[in-house]
């Protein structure tokens, strides 16, 4: 094998290592059931939406969920000391069409645990991932589903906020809660920009 040739063999190696070391090169307690929602890569991003039709809101007339979505984006952090590792962070986007509103409301906050325990990481692996809203927002319970495909959402109470009004003006944030019909969700993935389309920028 000439050098050239060996020189090209050794970067294609490199190249096809990349994603891989992205998802070894994690932060000490990193919570890792969050790779199931995406990879430890800056901007990775994983997107569900699931939108009712009249039938199916007929048949279950306790519901008062007419659209759900849920969009997690990573962010990469970069180390601030020379000794500090990178950190992956998590943020989410979560909105809701309810029956009684005319648009979508919206919130946003973090998903899983920036710094875990290993024996806690053990306990809590096999429990549904925690995305939650900050200054007692409360928060969703999601589960990947089918290798990602869908995300199964648990609603017990999170705080949204109505295009009324910014996030801190009262009158136009409320609690979103899990009722007869609304406590679990089977949420497909979507794309981005369909995602977008539905919650707004």
């Amino acid at each position: 094998m000439n050098l050239s040739v060996r020189a090209l063999t050794i970067s294609a190696s490199l190249l096809a290592a990349t994603p891989l070391l992205a998802q070894t090169d994690l932060q000490p307690g990193f919570d890792k059931r969050l790779l199931e929602l995406a990879p430890a890569q800056d901007k990775a991003e994983s997107c569900f939406l699931r939108r009712y039709d009249g039938a199916h809101l007929k048949d279950h007339p306790k519901q008062k969920v007419e659209a759900i979505g849920l969009c997690v984006n990573v962010e990469r952090i970069a180390p601030e000391e020379k000794n500090e590792p990178v950190r992956y962070r998590y943020n989410f986007d979560f909105a809701v069409k309810l029956k009684s509103h005319a648009k979508p409301a919206k919130t946003g906050g973090e998903c899983g645990f920036a710094y875990i325990p290993p024996d806690e990481q053990r306990r809590i692996s096999s429990k549904p991932i925690w995305c939650g809203v900050d200054c007692d927002g409360g928060g969703v319970r999601v589960e990947p589903r089918k290798g990602g495909a869908e995300l199964l959402v648990r609603l017990e109470r999170i705080r949204v906020s109505s295009e009324c009004g910014g996030a801190d003006d009262e009158r136009s944030s409320f609690d979103v809660t899990g009722g007869a019909d609304d406590k679990v969700f089977l949420v497909p993935r979507t794309s981005l920009e369909d995602y977008r389309a539905f919650a707004g920028k």
